[in-house]
């Protein structure tokens, strides 16, 4: 039978590493003005809101609907999101941008977490790709210890059974917050927030993508 599956990567030894995971990372530039406007946004939406009970604890979750609020700032994290999608969509499938079309539907909401504020471990059924968008992180300088850090788990459950040499495999992969950055990975990939401890408020927006009529053509 084929061997189907395209991601995975080869090494030089001989070695192949099977079930890679993907995950998007980038700090997109420029993006002050688009933050300041998307934090006065998000307040007053947060004070018409009384928000949704999901796996934050000490802040508030909005609507499931900012992909449909009006303004430019909004549409300009949609086109960040947008990037986020496609990159890690062609990567997966190992496909170039003009060698696949598919239909992708998405919601996002806006969180914000206040002084020991943090969201419980949780995935996302049902979506195809989750992700994070950070408006104003709330930290000035280096992010100390795990504060506030979103941590990823390692998705094989089998693998604590016994020790591997360098141990590679087991282990959270924490992440920290800052401003203009995406996170993207897929939905079912296991993650949390840490405790955020700071005077300010830490904002963010997330996002879950359906992938669905995935076609590949040459």
């Amino acid at each position: 039978m084929e061997n189907t599956m395209k991601l995975k990567v080869e090494l030089e030894n001989g070695v192949r590493l099977l079930w890679p995971t993907p995950l998007f990372n980038k700090k997109f530039d420029e993006t002050e003005a688009i933050n300041k406007g998307l934090v006065r946004i998000i307040h007053e939406k947060e004070r018409q809101d009384i928000g949704k009970k999901k796996s934050i604890i000490g802040g508030w979750h909005s609507s499931d609907d900012l992909h449909l609020w009006d303004f430019p700032e909004v549409k300009e994290i949609l086109n960040f999101i947008n990037t986020a999608i496609t990159e890690i969509t062609k990567t997966s499938a190992g496909v170039s941008d003009d060698k696949f079309s598919a239909d992708m539907t998405y919601i996002a909401w806006a969180n914000i977490i206040r002084n020991g504020g943090m969201h419980r471990m949780h995935s996302h059924p049902g979506s195809t790709w989750s992700g994070v968008y950070y408006v104003s992180s709330g930290i000035d300088g280096p992010v100390d210890d795990n504060n506030g850090q979103i941590s990823f788990l390692d998705p094989r459950g089998a693998v604590e059974m016994i020790p591997t040499p360098g141990n590679p495999f087991g282990q959270p992969l924490n992440l920290p917050p800052e401003d203009g950055r995406i996170y993207c990975f897929p939905a079912w990939l296991k993650h949390m927030v840490y405790p955020y401890q700071g005077s300010q408020e830490r904002i963010t927006i997330g996002f879950n993508i359906r992938v669905e009529n995935f076609n590949e053509f040459n």
